[in-house]
């Protein structure tokens, strides 16, 4: 599935961002370290909308034409969108809350926290709640089971557990992750993902790999590698179709896997070897949207990712997964035009374009993970690409 990867734009300041698109596909929403979400209609828009949340924005969600962000004033927030009129708060913590998500109807959110609480909200109701407890430190990122039965969390302690909602019980606890005190310390943000629809697969990045659990019976059934991915797995996310899994890794990389041949089917790297702290599907599966820890957003475009090309697609890449004697061979192919869009010129940095907001200044040093300012190239130094490499071995 050979895809265009797109200069990428400056979007945020230096530090955590995260990226999704809304429902229809027509606009990239991201958050970033300066409190603000920025609404782009298209990775060439020159002038994105922006809605202040708070100081810093550590994460958002977004379903339904209801955008809900977790900001530094240690509370959920929902907002109407793309009009980005406030429409109160879900939920508060004791601290920012880290992480976001919502069920597949839009009907729930759930909320990890650094308090070490993860809390599940019903959107209609934001009285109705309820609080899993259990974690021991902060907690990385949480993820609904698709059936809407069942959430699973990543957390500061090392471990993975998936609960029980209604009962809001452990059903069961994996120690998968090495232990830290505060998500600015953790090697790795363990962006947890359920395979959507079946809800087959629970997805858990752990170090270079992608371990994947069965809904159920809860057995680790899978694992997903790649011989030149030696860098610790930031992120994933699953295509809408929930045959291929994307992941980000701390040194820039970005795998897309063919889960049921288990064939990496498309390696590109970020631009500069950044850490990959955001991604996500576009709805029709085309195209990937990434974020990294220096605020920049990019695109991968052009992926084919519809069943009756799967088969095809992994038989052409097969060769694609054999070790490498040399990594930099990989990427032959001269690009050398893709420089990174630094946000110096006018052209380019997003003017703010404000819809609303709230802005707070509370004052709050959480900083997401220090780790994700790893700037490790031992496998990135050459800024060429794989796509015409890719090209030439299916030619032969």
């Amino acid at each position: 599935m050979p895809c265009e990867r797109k200069p990428m734009r400056y979007g945020h300041s230096e530090g955590h961002t995260e990226v999704c698109f809304d429902d229809s596909g027509k606009f990239i929403v991201t958050c970033g370290n300066d409190g603000d979400v920025r609404i782009w209609e298209g990775l060439d828009d020159d002038d994105p909308k922006f809605i202040t949340v708070g100081e810093k924005a550590y994460s958002l969600a977004l379903k339904n034409n209801k955008l809900v962000t977790a900001s530094s004033n240690n509370t959920v927030q929902i907002h109407t969108f793309p009009d980005g009129d406030p429409d109160g708060i879900l939920t508060r913590f004791t601290t920012n809350a880290t992480h976001v998500t919502f069920n597949s109807s839009g009907s729930r959110v759930a909320a990890g926290s650094s308090d070490f609480m993860v809390k599940v909200v019903e959107v209609s109701d934001s009285s109705q709640q309820k609080t899993l407890r259990g974690h021991e430190a902060p907690v990385l990122s949480v993820t609904f089971d698709p059936k809407d039965d069942f959430l699973a969390s990543a957390s500061c302690d090392g471990n993975v557990v998936v609960w029980n909602i209604k009962e809001q019980s452990q059903l069961i606890s994996w120690p998968l992750l090495q232990k830290t005190n505060d998500v600015s310390n953790a090697k790795s943000l363990c962006r947890l993902a359920w395979q959507p629809g079946t809800a087959k697969f629970l997805a858990v990045p752990v170090e270079s790999k992608v371990q994947l659990y069965e809904r159920g019976s809860w057995d680790h059934v899978s694992t997903l590698s790649d011989d030149l991915l030696t860098q610790l797995v930031n992120v994933v996310a699953w295509s809408p179709c929930g045959q291929f899994l994307a992941a980000g890794s701390v040194g820039g990389s970005l795998n897309v896997w063919d889960v049921s041949s288990k064939l990496c089917v498309e390696r590109q790297k970020h631009e500069k070897g950044f850490t990959v702290c955001g991604l996500a599907w576009h709805p029709s599966g085309s195209q990937i949207a990434y974020t990294d820890t220096e605020g920049c957003l990019g695109l991968l475009d052009g992926l084919r990712t519809s069943t009756s090309n799967s088969t095809n697609t992994a038989s052409k890449q097969a060769a694609v997964t054999k070790p490498a004697k040399d990594y930099d061979a990989l990427f032959d192919d001269d690009d050398d035009d893709r420089v990174m869009d630094e946000g110096q010129s006018d052209t380019n940095s997003p003017v703010k374009k404000p819809i609303a907001g709230d802005d707070d200044d509370d004052d709050d040093d959480f900083l997401m993970p220090a780790t994700g300012r790893v700037r490790s190239r031992a496998i990135l130094d050459d800024e060429n690409s794989l796509g015409e490499w890719k090209k030439d071995q299916v030619q032969m």
